[in-house]
């Protein structure tokens, strides 16, 4: 992944991070900390309501994302590290669309943009160049469990048709298995979810060192499955917990004290 500065307005863009993996007739990008009006420790880019930036604040930030992202709606859903997908199409009402408890969204609408937020989940986003269908995912490690890569697939497939080996995927930042230590309780519900975690790296152990867990690697594991084409899957390397830049959000390393990313894709297609 690359990362790339897109104008908004008055002087000031938004740096994001795309992946070459997407086709480039999809306008996507995952955003970082910079570019935005929040002050601390919400600075700059917060794009989530959660946690106590002001509302105007946020605003503003979604304001500069959906200038940057050139779609003519930004859509997201409640998210409940589940794995239901929601269709959106053109003439829905992002306020009604933001009420659905949903952890994807999926659309062919012609620059309708779909977005998910993360403070250490992981961002997917799916394109299809044959369809122009998108989609955007929000994968904790509940929802990797559950399978949300194969739910992403599944909605594409079974919606708009789309076949496994024309999808392409990007899995954006999120916590590493650097830092993602967790208890045998999440190690015993990836194994049981993924039989042979371990040998795969989805579970990773070091001596003196708690389990971690490589969710990216269970979600590529997924989707391939799922019969996306090993090459057409772009993982970032980056950390949320430890970048040393400090580039994003993490909920690990600032609890509640702290704002969120969003990952976007916008519809390919004559608007």
């Amino acid at each position: 992944m690359e990362t790339k500065d897109f104008p908004v307005d008055g002087g000031v863009s938004v740096p994001l991070l795309v992946s070459t993996t997407i086709p480039a007739s999809f306008r996507h990008g995952f955003s970082t900390r910079v570019g935005g009006v929040s002050a601390a420790p919400y600075a700059s880019l917060n794009l989530g309501s959660k946690w106590g930036d002001s509302a105007e604040n946020v605003a503003e930030n979604r304001r500069r994302l959906l200038v940057a992202s050139g779609a003519r709606a930004m859509y997201a859903a409640c998210q409940v590290h589940g794995t239901r997908v929601v269709r959106v199409a053109a003439g829905d009402d992002p306020d009604v669309v933001k009420r659905e408890e949903a952890d994807g969204l999926c659309s062919d609408g012609a620059g309708l943009g779909l977005s998910v937020h993360v403070a250490d989940c992981v961002p997917v986003l799916i394109a299809d160049p044959c369809t122009s269908a998108c989609a955007a995912l929000h994968a904790g490690w509940r929802g990797t469990v559950a399978g949300m890569a194969t739910a992403g697939v599944a909605a594409l497939v079974g919606t708009f048709g789309c076949r496994p080996e024309d999808l392409r995927v990007a899995l954006g930042p999120c916590i590493g298995p650097c830092c993602f230590d967790v208890g045998l309780a999440v190690v015993g519900a990836f194994e049981a979810a993924w039989p042979g975690a371990r040998a795969a790296g989805v579970v990773v152990e070091t001596a003196g060192f708690q389990p971690r867990i490589d969710l990216r690697q269970c979600l590529r594991l997924q989707f391939q499955a799922a019969g996306v084409l090993p090459e057409h899957i772009d993982a970032s390397s980056d950390c949320t917990h430890c970048d040393p830049a400090g580039r994003f959000f993490s909920f690990r390393s600032s609890g509640r004290l702290t704002g969120q990313l969003a990952g976007f894709i916008v519809a390919a297609g004559e608007s």
